[in-house]
């Protein structure tokens, strides 16, 4: 049965559910650009300086397009959220060039698109959407607020990159959690330039060309432990 509406005082709660990587979404097989950057000579000093590019690239985009996507989908009735979340989902791909990375974002809608329908009753439909739009339709579904929602997708990018680091490069699980810690300004800087977004237009285009070569490169990699 999925669940009820969710009040405000347990909107909190659900943000910290959604932001296990335990989850069972299939993030376990993603690096958020971690394995692409090591393969390609980046060292482990580094990864601080990936998490930060990143926040403030792709990770703006990704979470500015859950945002909206939230908003459209709490604004539309049921008939037209389909075709909403549609529009949303273009306005990513047109901000978002590798198709190594429009490919992993699938797989991971995917597996979102299950969460949200078991647990919250959210009905995607057939349609193939990446985990930003599926993601701001959970949490207007699981009553989390526009904040809520974009540190939510900056907190997991940050987790992604330094679980993944882990794995790769092994190395002392506090310098891990100095970084996360360091970040927080980051995400919070993230936060403040995309929660007002309320529609595509709203939606930053901003690139990060050394991670999107990378990304693609890493595509064509034989031996890999992640997908992206």
């Amino acid at each position: 049965m999925p669940c009820s509406e969710t009040s405000a005082d347990t909107a909190g709660y659900l943000q910290l559910l959604l932001a296990d990587g335990r989850l069972p979404t299939g993030a376990h097989t993603q690096s958020a650009g971690a394995e692409p950057a090591f393969l390609a000579g980046m060292p482990l000093a580094r990864v601080p300086e990936l998490i930060t590019t990143r926040l403030r690239t792709v990770t703006e985009v990704e979470a500015a397009t859950a945002v909206v996507a939230r908003a459209c989908w709490l604004r539309n009735d049921l008939g037209s959220r389909l075709e909403s979340m549609a529009r949303v989902d273009a306005a990513w791909r047109a901000r978002t060039l590798p198709d190594a990375a429009r490919a992993a974002s699938d797989s991971l809608g995917r597996g979102y698109a299950r969460l949200a329908r078991a647990v919250w009753g959210v009905d995607l439909g057939p349609m193939l959407l990446c985990r930003a739009v599926v993601v701001g339709a959970t949490c207007g579904a699981a009553g989390l607020g526009p904040e809520q929602t974009a540190t939510l997708v900056g907190f997991d990018d940050v987790q992604t990159v330094i679980a993944a680091a882990l794995k790769l490069e092994p190395f002392d699980p506090l310098v891990g959690v100095r970084w996360a810690v360091d970040a927080a300004d980051e995400v919070k800087a993230l936060v403040g330039r995309v929660a007002d977004a309320e529609s595509t237009a709203d939606i930053p285009a901003r690139s990060a060309p050394l991670l999107e070569e990378w990304a693609q490169r890493h595509a064509t990699e034989e031996r890999r432990l992640y997908r992206a």
